[in-house]
């Protein structure tokens, strides 16, 4: 029910909500974000795409009318490192377009007014650094170390720090003060945000709410208002002309010239942060020599890094050959596994640069150093799995893979959940590769929640219909609970179009009562025989997505055969659509996929 001021504070909403900037939200910034998100939907929310006016209009009524309420969020583990797990949110798309509708309006009304130049952080598509390089969250990460390199030279001591167990200690009470400080924030959009994202925090066990924590999302909201909570501990660090410093987040570097200044560095900004009831990570805290510093922050190493990328970016704009630089990023990666160069200070930040380097240049790494990777290292498991996808699977990778997964080293939610969903979006052009791929499915457990969406996500590309069917009807109470799991159900269907597993997935689907599978089907059914919903759908369709394997993602290539379906669609239309992905039926399954149902 609303308040009676709700009409009074309700008018910096309708601005913010209203169903045009809905709209625009969802267009250029929400709909690419959720690409991001750990689980993918099974039809990419395109019907949310397609009726996106009436869908933004709704939105805007439900929030302005005092009636929304975030939907229950899907959390994931993601291991940090020796077991140790952070919780990562996955936001529902309504939830998802609110926090960017107000992370953009909070941007707005702080944006310059950060207290010093030094502390490193922007949105994904503003900018908060002076003067930026390029725009964006890895850019700010950039500057960051950019910053860093400069006056790690010329200081004699480096304290490098950062704050315990960051997101999860945050007080409403102390955030709420440190963002209406500063001038211009108006507060219906920031009782309005930590509302939201209070309400994405993770409760367990039916357990009263706390007012402390904000849940880790892969948006901007959330780091959006971490950033600002610290804005005090910069104004602090930058009084003093004798130090230097530079922050990223809650990662914290000072430059000093005396043992003794460093050691005073740590004891006042601990206590500045204590007035917030956060403290410092005695744990990650060091102080290091100035030349333990270069070793530390691996400066020479990044800057080879950067002439390597410069030129590898440069050849590759101009078509020009890259053999040289594959040589050099396979025998980079070669020394500093043999060396151990990547287990001390930021080596494994420049293993994922180097990892970066060889996906763009083709360069060979050794399998059995993807499988130690991946088993033993969880920050660089996703470049991984990114350099796996950028070239044909090969039996000896897969190989790779299905001992990692069968490995138990693999104790997070995210490693097997990221493993599918770049092995559905590699091309596979053998079947040489088929029992390894089967072992990866059987890793997956049918009792969990990541591991029914991991087994499913695989087999609608890797297995048979009687096969995905099976285990459909077997993880049946895990999944028909959840509208998110439900959805990535229904997206199947089109596999099954002609065979005798039909009918019973009928069934199975209706049977279950569940509104994402009433969603997804329904969306499928109009994409496969209705023509404005094939037209509303071709551009999208049509766009290939050249950094996956296949030149495809795997949900738009379920859309895809039901678009080819569709028999009111012009057949100028089907070819263009056909030839656009040509790559994707290279793929050995996409093009049995394809022969069996005849398209």
């Amino acid at each position: 029910m609303r308040s009676p001021r709700f009409d009074i504070r309700a008018r910096k909403l309708r601005a913010i909500f209203s169903a045009q900037n809905i709209e625009r939200i969802w267009r250029e910034k929400v709909r690419f974000s959720m690409r991001d998100q750990f689980i993918c939907d099974g039809i990419e929310n395109f019907d949310f795409h397609v009726s996106r006016k009436i869908e933004s209009q709704k939105l805007s009524h439900l929030i302005l009318s005092g009636d929304y309420a975030p939907q229950k969020a899907q959390r994931i583990l993601v291991e940090k490192s020796k077991g140790l797990c952070r919780q990562l949110v996955i936001p529902s798309v309504r939830d998802a377009i609110v926090l960017q509708c107000l992370s953009d309006a909070l941007y707005s009304e702080i944006k310059g007014k950060a207290p010093t130049s030094k502390a490193f952080f922007e949105p994904k598509d503003h900018k908060f650094s002076s003067p930026p390089s390029g725009y964006g969250t890895f850019a700010a990460w950039l500057n960051f170390q950019k910053e860093l390199f400069e006056f790690s030279k010329t200081r004699k001591f480096i304290v490098v720090t950062d704050i315990a167990n960051y997101y999860d200690s945050i007080s409403y009470v102390h955030l709420r003060n440190a963002i209406a400080s500063i001038s211009g924030v108006d507060e219906c959009v920031l009782d309005m945000l930590i509302y939201v994202l209070g309400d994405l925090l993770w409760q367990p066990d039916y357990t009263p709410r706390i007012e402390v924590g904000l849940p880790q999302i892969n948006l901007d909201a959330p780091r959006l208002l971490a950033h600002c909570f610290l804005y005090e501990l910069d104004s602090y660090l930058a009084s003093d002309p004798g130090r230097d410093f530079v922050r990223y987040m809650d990662d914290i570097d000072i430059g000093v010239d005396t043992i003794v200044d460093a050691k005073r560095a740590l004891k006042t900004v601990d206590l500045v942060l204590q007035t917030k009831q956060v403290r410092l990570n005695s744990g990650k805290t060091v102080i290091l020599t100035q030349s333990e510093a270069i070793r530390h922050f691996c400066i020479l190493e990044n800057a080879r890094l950067d002439t390597v990328q410069a030129s590898v970016d440069h050849r590759l704009k101009h078509g020009l050959p890259l053999d040289r630089q594959r040589a050099l990023v396979e025998a980079r990666v070669r020394l500093g596994i043999r060396k151990k160069s990547f287990d001390a200070g930021n080596g494994e930040k420049v293993l994922k640069r180097w990892l970066g380097l060889a996906t763009k240049t083709g360069a060979i790494v050794k399998p059995e150093v993807l499988e130690d990777l991946i088993k033993r290292r969880p920050a660089v498991r996703e470049n991984v799995y990114a350099l796996i996808r950028s070239r044909p699977l090969t039996p000896s990778v897969a190989s790779v893979l299905a001992r990692a997964g069968q490995s138990g080293l693999l104790v997070d939610d995210a490693a097997m959940v990221d493993m599918a969903n770049y092995l559905v979006e590699t091309l596979v052009k053998t079947r040489r590769c088929h029992p390894m791929l089967e072992t990866v499915i059987e890793s997956n457990s049918p009792q969990s929640y990541f591991g029914v969406y991991s087994r499913l996500w695989l087999q609608s590309k890797y297995g048979t219909p009687a096969q995905l069917l099976a285990t459909l009807q077997d993880t049946r109470k895990v999944w028909a609970p959840h509208d998110r799991l439900g959805r990535l159900a229904a997206s199947f269907f089109p596999l099954f179009l002609g065979s005798p597993e039909e009918a019973p997935l009928r069934n199975l689907l209706a049977d279950t009562l569940n509104a994402g599978v009433r969603e997804a089907y329904k969306f499928h059914m109009n994409l496969a025989k209705d023509l404005p919903t094939f037209k509303a759908m071709f551009d999208a369709l049509k766009a290939p997505n050249p950094s996956r394997g296949t030149g495809i993602t795997h949900a738009k290539f379920l859309c895809l055969i039901s678009a080819l379906r569709n028999p009111a669609a012009p057949p100028a239309w089907i070819a263009t659509l056909r030839t656009n992905h040509s790559l994707a039926f290279e793929d050995s399954y996409y093009k049995a996929i394809a022969k069996r149902l005849g398209i």
